[in-house]
């Protein structure tokens, strides 16, 4: 009888262990179910957030930082950054991404941690939605523990959550890297005439039945042409002139202005002088760009560029 005592008592641990262990494998697996599944610690308004932030719900959105702040505001097709033409496809980014923004696992409750993960109120960043009448903020931190992650959390809350996506790259971005570069963009199908002045030459090409003339009638080097014609289609800037620059000094040096059929000015693009970068207006934009040398040499290249070679 002990010895039947004795090996009962045995098995039952070992089924006691075996419980244990099954037990925390459970646990293990519904941890990552839970993962899979979606399922997050967030709660409240922070949890859903950005569900109704879209670039058509949205009238304006302001990314506040220590160093500089960023304003879009305008609306769907017609955004502008603190009063300037926004990209359009740094926009679109930043809308794409605010659609796969998912406010996930709790950080950290304690407001002594806020400094550490950049969520203060002081050092952190902040951006701000208007839409229906209301303003919703979130303040952005540091990265979180894994790529494309965040620490952020609502202003008047101490909680502290890993938000999945990679916000902190947009709020971040420079304002001047928000703003469109596109000095000219013309439909080039509808250009008959191009007027061109660079330094003391003055010359004008033509279109004709199948091919670009001098007005008298003469060849020119296609290429070239082509170049002209390219750059008119969409004239990038490297940058735009900031207060104190250099190149506010500088003379005027080249000006190419493209015609319709009927006479109208498409464009007129303005370019001083200089050794590599110059400055470029657009007729009817007041913004002054700055533009590489390699575009000047195509937009208003010199009389003996655009003639044939010989």
């Amino acid at each position: 009888m002990e010895g039947s005592r004795g090996m009962s008592e045995k098995t039952l641990k070992t089924l006691v262990g075996a419980l244990v262990v099954v037990a925390g494998l459970w646990a293990v697996a519904a941890l990552f179910s839970n993962q899979e599944d979606g399922r997050r610690n967030a709660a409240g308004d922070i949890a859903t957030f950005f569900d109704d932030i879209s670039e058509v719900s949205v009238t304006s959105v302001r990314m506040n930082g220590p160093d500089y702040n960023s304003e879009l505001s305008g609306g769907v097709d017609d955004w502008a950054v603190n009063g300037y033409q926004a990209d359009s496809a740094t926009v679109f980014r930043f809308w794409a991404a605010m659609l796969t923004l998912d406010v996930g696992d709790l950080a950290a409750s304690n407001p002594d941690n806020h400094d550490r993960m950049g969520v203060s109120a002081a050092a952190g960043w902040s951006i701000e939605f208007d839409l229906d009448g209301t303003t919703k903020t979130m303040l952005v931190g540091d990265t979180g523990p894994r790529s494309s992650t965040n620490y952020v959390r609502l202003p008047d809350e101490d909680e502290v959550y890993i938000l999945e996506g990679d916000l902190r790259t947009h709020i971040r971005r420079l304002p001047n890297e928000w703003r469109s570069k596109t000095v000219a963009r013309v439909d080039t199908a509808a250009v008959t005439r191009v007027e061109i002045q660079r330094d003391t030459d003055e010359y004008a090409l033509v279109r004709g039945d199948s091919l670009w003339t001098f007005d008298d009638g003469s060849e020119t080097n296609s290429s070239a042409v082509n170049g002209v014609m390219s750059e008119l289609a969409s004239l990038l800037a490297v940058g735009f002139l900031e207060e104190g620059d250099s190149l506010e000094v500088m003379d005027q040096g080249a000006i190419t202005t493209a015609y319709d059929q009927s006479g109208n000015v498409l464009a007129i693009v303005t370019i001083g002088t200089g050794d590599s970068d110059r400055w470029a207006r657009s007729a009817g934009d007041e913004v002054i760009y700055r533009i590489g040398l390699y575009r000047v040499d195509r937009i208003a290249p010199k009389l003996e560029s655009i003639e044939p070679s010989s």
